[in-house]
């Protein structure tokens, strides 16, 4: 893992985890760690801090970072739950959807304490991009999105990530550009052909996993927020996803459609934006109506698509 200023060395075994001083570039950057590594970390005792890490500069098709944080939302979490205690009964039982969790951390986090007010509940998080697949052919590994995206080619001891370019090492920028276009479609070519098979790797955290294997109320899933939901719910979370960057006018209103449809009589939406963890969350709670939607309330500046959720009178 040596660094001369032209080229840097990546992190691709699981050894050279163990010390996290070590993640770091003479720069102060973050050395660029193999997603590869996401599912050889979970029984480590730091598995969550690893998944953080590895997360870091990981990104979905789109481009979209997959890391969140735990207890991002403590304080709005807290009342949208009083919100959502005087408006269910606790004794029936409850339906919530939490859209675009990336890793689900966030979900977690909420799910437990919904759960303690509603036990009885079927809580379902669901991503864009949940899982990628890794495919191997000595001395490369490559890992695609499902649409067949290259995310990562792994030539150790490099590490490229083809939808980021390198910031300081001309070296790595070349590797990486010769990997692409030289490399990778020989291999994906040969993968689609049946010869080389690829493995499933889900992104969800350590924590999200295992969650999902010892309660059977708390379930994970791969959803698209531009496509209709296929269940209806009481509760649509959508927290961090609803931002005017991340889509346009005319897919906003789709979602919003979907999100509508998705929702039982009265059902409430819940979202809202922030930036680290604890600070102050821009959104609102809404409840579905016959024309639309309602607002019940609302935190800091409201969400950054308030206006279109409101005039979203007819679907």
């Amino acid at each position: 893992m040596t660094q001369f200023g032209i080229y840097e060395f990546g992190i691709y075994r699981k050894s050279q985890l163990k010390n996290l001083k070590d993640l770091k570039t003479f720069l102060a950057d973050h050395k660029k760690i193999s997603i590869t590594l996401y599912d050889q970390i979970v029984d480590e005792p730091n598995a969550e801090e690893l998944a953080e890490y590895i997360l870091l500069e990981a990104t979905d098709e789109r481009g979209a970072y997959k890391r969140t944080y735990a207890k991002r939302f403590e304080s709005f979490d807290g009342t949208i739950l009083d919100h959502i205690n005087q408006h269910f009964n606790s004794k029936n039982l409850i339906s919530v959807h939490d859209l675009a969790v990336s890793d689900g951390r966030t979900a977690v986090g909420f799910f437990e304490k919904i759960s303690k007010i509603f036990p009885k509940i079927s809580y379902t998080a669901s991503d864009y991009s949940p899982n990628v697949f890794v495919i191997e052919k000595k001395p490369y590994t490559i890992t695609i999105s499902p649409s067949g995206k290259v995310l990562e080619i792994l030539w150790p001891p490099f590490v490229c990530k083809p939808l980021k370019r390198d910031r300081y090492y001309s070296i790595n920028y070349i590797i990486s550009v010769f990997l692409q276009f030289f490399i990778a479609p020989s291999i994906l070519k040969m993968h689609k052909k049946g010869l080389l098979k690829a493995r499933e790797l889900s992104l969800f955290a350590p924590s999200v996993l295992k969650l999902s294997k010892i309660d059977e109320r708390f379930n994970l899933m791969q959803h698209n927020v531009l496509n209709p939901l296929s269940d209806n719910y009481n509760i649509i979370r959508a927290m961090n996803i609803f931002n005017t960057s991340y889509f346009s006018v005319d897919e906003f209103k789709i979602a919003l459609k979907n999100v509508y449809h998705g929702l039982k009589e009265n059902g409430f939406l819940i979202t809202g934006s922030n930036q680290d963890a604890g600070s102050l969350v821009h959104g609102g709670l809404y409840q579905k109506t016959s024309k639309g939607f309602k607002k019940l309330w609302q935190s800091g500046d409201g969400s950054p698509i308030d206006s279109m959720i409101l005039k979203a009178h007819t679907f």
